[in-house]
């Protein structure tokens, strides 16, 4: 579903091409959900929530590795 990128990471296309690879993924998700009977507002509300804990427990994880 997901293609590895094809620039290297200090290309500035990299981010563009990693959006667009996001971008479609979530299209894809979104109307699944949609045609199983979630709403497209309250199903990207909840990939908002599930980013958001997955970035603090990153942040978090990062912090313990530092010692911070």
């Amino acid at each position: 579903m997901i293609d590895p990128p094809t620039c290297n990471p200090e290309s500035p296309e990299r981010k563009v091409e990693l959006d667009q690879t996001v971008d479609y993924a979530v299209q894809l998700l979104v109307e699944e959900a949609h045609l199983v009977g979630w709403t497209r507002v309250e199903f990207l509300t909840a990939i908002l929530d599930a980013a958001n804990a997955r970035l603090s427990a990153l942040e978090e994880e990062t912090e313990m590795e530092s010692g911070i």
